[in-house]
């Protein structure tokens, strides 16, 4: 399997899913062409999973907001506008082609701000839309928003998605979280090219 990341990040393998898993932490991206999964636990963040379809090389990054507010503060996969350059950049170094992206999309739930109008998870969603239609990449498939943090399993050489939902305290902490590895998978069905475990 050949990986490239942000940082180095191992994978291991979960019996579960019968795969190797790489985990995401905020921040970060990670790109592969083999049959692995890629791994990340969002609250109000979102992740794009993006692959070339016919090549099956793709990859998810894991953005903390839209963009800094902070000038010179850009250049961080944290910010979704340099999260998403990095990952599609990556794919088509790979020798994936921009008019065979798609991609699906996660997060962006009210786990913090909850009592707010326009919280920082609906802003991510909104720019990760609005990013995707403006780089003319379709979206296939789309879970954002809600009160719940999600576990994100994306498989891209298929195209693959299963979403696990988690207690509303779990994001709390997103990147304490994120080390720590699934407990139980209880009951899955189909939502949307989503498989859903609850």
């Amino acid at each position: 399997m050949k990986a490239m990341a942000l940082t180095d990040q191992a994978a291991h393998f979960d019996p579960r899913l019968n795969a190797k898993v790489v985990s995401v932490l905020p921040g970060n991206y990670h790109v592969i062409d083999g049959d692995a999964a890629i791994s990340t636990l969002l609250g109000s963040c979102v992740a794009a999973c993006i692959r070339d379809r016919d090549a099956g090389i793709g990859g998810l990054n894991h953005f903390i907001l839209p963009a800094s507010e902070a000038a010179g503060d850009l250049r961080s996969a944290r910010y979704g506008v340099f999260a998403m350059e990095l990952l599609i950049n990556e794919i088509l170094r790979r020798g994936g082609r921009k008019d065979r992206l798609e991609a699906k999309i996660f997060g962006g739930a009210r786990v913090v701000d909850s009592g707010k109008d326009d919280t920082v998870g609906d802003r991510n969603g909104r720019f990760v839309k609005a990013y995707l239609s403006t780089e003319g990449i379709p979206v296939l498939a789309e879970d954002l928003g809600g009160e719940r943090p999600r576990r994100v399993f994306f498989f891209p050489s298929t195209g693959r998605v299963l979403v696990q939902r988690l207690a509303r305290s779990a994001a709390m902490d997103e990147s304490a979280v994120a080390r720590r590895a699934i407990e139980e998978r209880v009951s899955a069905r189909r939502a949307g090219g989503i498989e859903l475990f609850e």
